[in-house]
């Protein structure tokens, strides 16, 4: 018995809500997925999920499997990355989280590009926007902007987002174009589900600095939904403008305040150990940059770090 694999199998399990979705998420069978969790079960003598209508949860008992797990399996793949560290060449398997808006572009391109250039590295890239925990669930790097958590590892802020804020012309149309940050009260914000926002922007305007109150009529959790949201006239939002630009020249969306000053959103790194920084590691994080510059051009603030790992 794999109990190390069943485990992971169980972990996909409880990330991914449902026994189909691991099943895919670990390309394998459903089937074959539900004899792992049920020889798990028998392996410990008691229930570790509870199987409802809307998807799996863990039981009390696969609450406590569940933490062990996570704990054995960021031991293995820091063993790993270990040993992968004695390596000159990239290889061996990486596994990476990413954001959505971050997959969804040029910077997701450069990472499944290399699949190309390095047929011996086995690249698992996840796209999603909850704040993973890339130690204790095992992954060899996150990229990810705005708000990282309580992240129990390594970060390195690499770069910034200039961010606008929009919203659809005929939106507009009908609740008019603010000229004063105080005038935003009135206007219905459309909130990004996994992004953590604290009910106010900052914004600047020559040298005085200001806050925007949110009035949140709208939470979305997918950037595409949020685009129709916009779009449709649903309310404003603040974007990268890396985002929002083609929309800009559709004419689809019209930046709100144009000559205030939007607090940018961070993009960061976050790996699990300074030892995790391995040559396979580092090619991916070469090609983020190529990404983030072919991606963001002027609207991409690099910060000093936002360079090759050598």
């Amino acid at each position: 018995m794999d109990r190390l694999g069943y485990l992971e199998s169980f972990l996909e399990v409880l990330d991914q809500g449902s026994l189909s979705a691991a099943a895919r998420a670990r390309n394998v069978s459903q089937p074959a997925i539900s004899q792992q969790m049920a020889a798990l079960e028998a392996d410990f003598g008691t229930p570790l999920l509870q199987r409802t209508t809307s998807g799996a949860m863990a039981t009390r008992a696969g609450s406590i499997v569940a933490r062990h797990a996570s704990d054995m399996v960021a031991t293995h793949q820091r063993m790993r990355a270990d040993i992968s560290a004695l390596a000159t060449t990239a290889g061996g398997e990486l596994r990476i989280s990413i954001s959505k808006v971050m997959g969804e572009n040029p910077v997701g391109d450069a990472i499944q590009e290399l699949h190309a250039a390095y047929p011996d590295m086995k690249l698992t890239v996840k796209v999603e926007d909850r704040l993973v925990d890339v130690v204790r669930e095992g992954y060899d790097l996150a990229l990810r902007t705005g708000d990282i958590g309580d992240a129990n590892a390594i970060v390195r802020k690499i770069g910034q987002f200039e961010t606008v804020l929009v919203a659809a012309p005929s939106y507009l149309d009908r609740f008019g174009r603010p000229k004063h940050h105080s005038e935003m009260g009135q206007h219905a914000f459309i909130q990004y589900a996994d992004h953590r926002v604290y009910g106010f922007h900052a914004v600047r305007k020559d040298s005085h600095e200001a806050e925007i109150e949110l009035v949140t009529k709208l939470i979305v959790d997918t950037p595409s939904h949020l685009m129709n949201a916009l779009v449709d006239g649903l309310g404003y939002a603040r974007l990268p403008r890396v985002l929002a630009d083609e929309f800009l020249k559709k004419g689809s969306l019209e930046i709100m305040l144009a000559d205030y000053t939007i607090e940018p959103k961070d993009i960061y790194l976050v790996y699990p150990h300074r030892h995790a920084i391995t040559e396979s590691t580092r090619v991916v994080v070469n090609a983020i940059y190529q990404g983030l510059t072919n991606y963001g051009g002027t609207h991409v603030i690099q910060h000093q770090d936002l360079q090759p790992v050598r």
